[in-house]
């Protein structure tokens, strides 16, 4: 995602360029590149940047904005007991999509969402449909799930695993 944004400045856009985005995850993203503009060509890859953006993310997820229009794929549902208590977590993923703008960081963003779900939510959950959630973090991820991924010429961003308690659901059209 934030490789993403790398490539796409190093291809004639101006490196100062910033993005903006109504998706929270996209421009907390995109800001860090900004202002780590090293960090994000990834020819040096420091630690303490690496170290800096876990904590960043980390620190993200604490933000009542985190998942603010932020598009995700839903991959299943599974029954959890807990507390002699069973419900639904729904498993959300962020998801590559052609009709995106070229460059834009979501495609290269991986964020995972465990969803627990209420009953009256179920109803409108498809596996493998798009959408953006309303809720509140459950428990947060950790730090060492957050990657910065290097495959060849791909570089994206692991920004980890999350619990949500689910209040609302909407598909993205």
């Amino acid at each position: 995602m934030v490789v993403a944004t790398a490539v796409a400045c190093s291809n004639g856009k101006p490196k100062d360029e910033p993005i903006v985005s109504d998706i929270f995850v996209e421009q907390k993203v995109g800001d860090f590149i900004a202002q780590n503009p090293d960090w994000a060509t990834g020819e040096k890859v420091s630690d303490a940047t690496v170290d800096k953006f876990k904590h960043e993310v980390i620190r993200w997820s604490n933000e009542q904005e985190f998942l603010n229009q932020m598009p995700l794929q839903l991959k299943g549902l599974r029954d959890t007991l807990l507390n002699d208590q069973s419900f639904k977590i729904a498993t959300f993923t962020g998801y590559n999509d052609t009709n995106r703008k070229i460059g834009s960081l979501l495609n290269y963003i991986q964020l995972q969402i465990d969803g627990i779900v209420p009953n009256d939510l179920l109803k409108e959950l498809k596996p493998n449909q798009n959408y953006t959630l309303t809720g509140l973090l459950y428990k947060q991820g950790k730090r060492a799930d957050v990657k910065l991924i290097k495959v060849a010429d791909f570089k994206g961003y692991d920004l980890g695993k999350y619990t949500f308690s689910v209040t609302a659901v909407k598909p993205v059209k």
